[in-house]
């Protein structure tokens, strides 16, 4: 009985489906956390999403060439018709390396998508800018790729301020004592620094920001609460053993001399499925 390694085992595989290689040297703590953190950056179409556009793209959206105004047209219907919106990402979609991760995805919660599908050479700089709450997707902008510090784009969130300010952790009475540069947010994150100055107070990332190596934490803190939830299921099931064992037999089935768990997951529910007797045990719900 391994839940640590029969989850890492799924996560491969779902990984896999999406073509991205496994690192050999990764462990299953690795691959669990990277499954999440891409799990998010795919975004999820499962369920239709009602979209709302901020009054500053509002006006902007007559100016736009009629390719851009086809692309969001695509991309809202596609929202709605639980349709996936990777033809509109970035081809670098599925990297795994930190360097190519999406920061401002990772502490804010702010996608981004080209307003042209294709597999080579993008010809439109342009991007769009969203964030999604529940089943409401708010459109911020349309803006050019930013390149470097430029990731961190001030205008984005005072767009989202004065349009949503329930998106944002704001926090207007408390203030850095220091300024602190665009081209310095990001390492600073890295740092555990989640005090950004904006307008009179501070900003906060949405999504807990990132850990030391980049990753991010809200990906980092799920796989440690799955981690620990299967640790201690796996000696709760082995505490417990001669009560299972005697559940199983008023169910008319023999019992093993020894159980033999495999981690599946099943209507939403992590489950402990005993191979011999095909017993199944739900611990708690997927996150």
């Amino acid at each position: 009985m391994n839940f640590h390694h029969d989850l890492a085992e799924i996560s491969k595989k779902e990984l896999h489906k999406d073509g991205i290689r496994i690192p050999k040297e990764w462990t299953d703590y690795q691959i669990c956390m990277k499954y999440l953190e891409l799990h998010h950056r795919l975004f999820d179409s499962s369920v239709p999403y009602l979209s709302v556009f901020s009054r500053e793209l509002l006006k902007k959206l007559p100016l736009l060439n009629k390719e851009e105004q086809a692309a969001i047209r695509d991309i809202v219907n596609r929202l709605k018709t639980c349709q996936p919106l990777t033809p509109y990402m970035s081809r670098d979609i599925h990297a795994i390396s930190v360097k190519k991760s999406d920061f401002l995805l990772k502490n804010w919660n702010i996608y981004h998508l080209h307003l042209e599908k294709t597999t080579g050479r993008y010809t439109n700089s342009n991007l769009l800018f969203f964030q999604p709450k529940g089943q409401v997707v708010h459109f911020i902008d349309v803006r050019p790729h930013p390149k470097g510090a430029a990731w961190f784009d001030r205008g984005l969130f005072d767009i989202i301020y004065d349009n949503w300010p329930h998106l944002l952790i704001y926090q207007p009475d408390i203030r850095a004592t220091l300024p602190i540069p665009d081209e310095g947010v990001h390492e600073l994150l890295k740092s555990a620094i989640t005090l950004i100055p904006f307008r009179k107070g501070s900003l906060f990332p949405t999504n807990m920001g990132v850990a030391a190596s980049g990753d991010s934490n809200l990906a980092v803190r799920t796989t440690d609460w799955i981690f620990n939830m299967l640790q201690e299921w796996q000696i709760e099931l082995e505490k417990r053993k001669y009560d299972i064992r005697k559940l199983i037999r008023k169910a008319g089935i023999k019992p093993p001399a020894k159980f033999d768990y495999e981690l599946i997951v099943e209507g939403g529910f992590f489950v402990a499925y005993e191979l011999q007797t095909h017993v199944k045990i739900r611990m708690f719900p997927v996150p």
